[in-house]
């Protein structure tokens, strides 16, 4: 088990550096045991979406900024800032956290509360006043650190289905 032994250092990236990418791939594995019975009816949710209709998976595009706590040269924490809408099909424009995760080896040291404040301060660095997220049905103790970080419950929005959703917004 890895311990950190200093305060980790935050990088600002982009949401296709491969340590990020790593990161989210951990994530994925992380979750897979707790949504597989989801996720096989979420891709069928996909798959009928259409052209035009807002991806649940970001895009290199969308992303304004993503963020990386490393222990030593160890990428341990990430989270991103999305931009999603904006287009002829979606025209309003929200400001959403994605991809939060922290690696097994590195939880319950704080660094989910630093991610989140790192993509908040990026958030009003920008100018945005109202940050949104989302979470699954299936993750208490993610919902328990928006909820103790200042988030309020509110209700789900594109593209995110209310029956395995739970979300978030914050007015920074």
């Amino acid at each position: 088990m890895s311990v950190i032994v200093s305060d980790p250092t935050w990088v600002a990236t982009t949401w296709d550096d491969p340590r990020a990418a790593a990161l989210r791939e951990a994530m994925t594995s992380d979750l897979a045991p707790r949504y597989a019975d989801l996720w096989e009816q979420r891709a069928r949710q996909l798959a009928a979406a259409g052209p035009g209709a807002l991806s649940r998976v970001p895009t290199a595009d969308e992303v304004l900024v993503t963020w990386i706590a490393l222990d030593g040269i160890e990428p341990v924490a990430t989270g991103s800032l999305r931009r999603l809408g904006g287009t002829a099909q979606h025209p309003e424009v929200i400001h959403e956290v994605k991809r939060m995760f922290v690696l097994p080896t590195h939880r319950r040291r704080g660094l989910a509360a630093g991610v989140l404040a790192a993509v908040e301060r990026s958030a009003v660095d920008r100018g945005i006043e109202v940050l949104y997220l989302q979470t699954g049905i299936r993750q208490p103790e993610a919902v328990a650190l928006y909820e103790r970080e200042g988030w309020t419950r509110t209700a789900a929005y594109p593209p995110y289905p209310a029956e395995t959703s739970i979300c978030f917004e914050k007015r920074l």
